[in-house]
């Protein structure tokens, strides 16, 4: 563990929730079981508390000073008793959470460090939990719908957009929507079937569009937005959310997020990809200091046609927050440290559904995931310089268990 609970939240010696050296092991304080017979009702709560990680502080929460409180609850305790199977309904959770809330409240003095974290995390609570149950009413509602009109409602949206082309066939912006999503589609196709050059034509031909003045304001939100933008809304889910190593807190490498996760639809493979941008300001800083809009323009169009070799030597500057100073790399170890980067987050993706607190799986609402037959999932590292230069890199496929549909 990075840090000790005590060095995250200094809790005041009137406080009675303590969070000081405690920290959960798989396997050891609490035992894994098998919660099959009463799977839905564990997967939806521990569903509750990892969002409540996510979004507000817990960690005071974890454990109670039992000599001072009269009737104890922590999470601890409804962590054990989710491991334990012993909820019979979401009720009895949520009348454990809101216990902890009462405590906090009735044990520590209004604004007091507890009492303003307490409120702060029940309104987080409130939130979550009425998302949830809205959600699942809606599923339940959604599946029925379906069920009833899934077929009579594709076919007249798909004979409606064909009377609408066949309508404006001659105006221009329709043909060049319609060869917009022509190439959209057909570097999609190429992709889940593991040829990722159509794509990054794709990519190269867009930035080509850029004005040159953004060369010093682009970056990694940039190019994300990019990339979200060429591929089809339905099989695309950008930011995936995974747990990484679920016996560690939040901010000390708990989540972890891959940048676009591709459905593979009717193509072979589900594909994961990770996005590096360069900056041309952080290259032409380790040359020279001071430079203006023509120098970077100058320098995206030798890096245009510079030898790959020698491309991946080059020098690049940036900020170290972990440092507090400049720091310099390569750009070929800025594409190794993506690779590397991108196969941490595979491995988890096969994984499966994050099935409890502390294992590691993908967390995210907009996925559902099914045990399956074993199939592909491929990954890319693609690095773009400026707007001319993209260099992309496979990386080894796997095999996963599981399939993967957009919600």
């Amino acid at each position: 563990m990075p840090a000790d609970l005590q060095e995250i939240i200094d809790i005041s010696d009137k406080d009675h929730f303590i969070s000081n050296s405690f920290h959960f092991k798989k396997n050891d304080e609490i035992p894994i079981k098998d919660h099959s017979k009463n799977s839905q009702l564990i997967n939806f709560c521990y569903d509750i508390l990892q969002e409540l990680d996510i979004k507000s502080n817990i960690h005071p929460f974890y454990k109670y000073d039992e000599k001072e409180i009269k009737n104890p609850m922590d999470l601890f305790t409804i962590i054990s008793k989710l491991e334990n199977d012993q909820y019979t309904s979401i009720e009895e959770f949520e009348k454990d959470i809101r216990l902890i809330f009462r405590n906090c409240y009735i044990y520590n003095d209004i604004g007091s460090e507890m009492h303003t974290l307490g409120e702060a995390l029940e309104s987080t609570f409130n939130k979550v939990w009425a998302e949830k149950l809205i959600f699942q009413g809606k599923q339940k509602e959604k599946l029925k719908r379906v069920r009833d009109s899934d077929t009579d409602s594709s076919s007249e949206l798909v004979t409606k957009q064909i009377q609408i082309l066949e309508q404006n066939k001659d105006k221009l912006v329709y043909k060049q929507v319609v060869n917009d999503a022509l190439l959209i589609a057909l570097a999609y196709e190429n992709l889940v079937a593991d040829n990722i050059v159509p794509f990054i034509e794709l990519i190269k031909t867009f930035l080509s569009t850029r004005s040159q003045i953004s060369l010093s304001s682009a970056g990694e939100p940039v190019l994300q937005a990019i990339v979200e933008n060429l591929l089809p809304l339905k099989y695309c889910i950008p930011e995936l959310s995974l747990v990484m190593d679920g016996t560690k807190l939040k901010g000390f490498g708990r989540f972890g997020y891959s940048d676009i996760f591709i459905l593979k639809g009717i193509g072979n493979n589900n594909i994961s990809l990770e996005l590096k941008y360069i900056s041309l300001v952080g290259l032409i800083k380790t040359q020279k200091k001071k430079f203006n809009t023509n120098d970077l323009e100058n320098l995206d169009k030798i890096i245009e046609k510079e030898d790959e070799k020698i491309l991946l030597k080059r020098l690049y500057e940036y900020w170290s927050k972990e440092h507090n100073e400049i720091k310099q790399i390569t750009i070929e170890e800025i594409l190794n440290n993506g690779v590397n980067q991108l196969k941490s987050y595979m491995n988890i993706i096969s994984k499966g559904k994050s099935i409890d607190y502390y294992s590691s799986g993908i967390f995210d609402k907009r996925i559902k995931i099914t045990k399956s037959n074993p199939n592909k999932l491929k990954g890319f590292v693609i690095l773009v310089i400026g707007f001319r230069r993209i260099l992309w890199k496979p990386v080894e496929e796997i095999t996963s268990n599981y399939s993967y549909e957009k919600i």
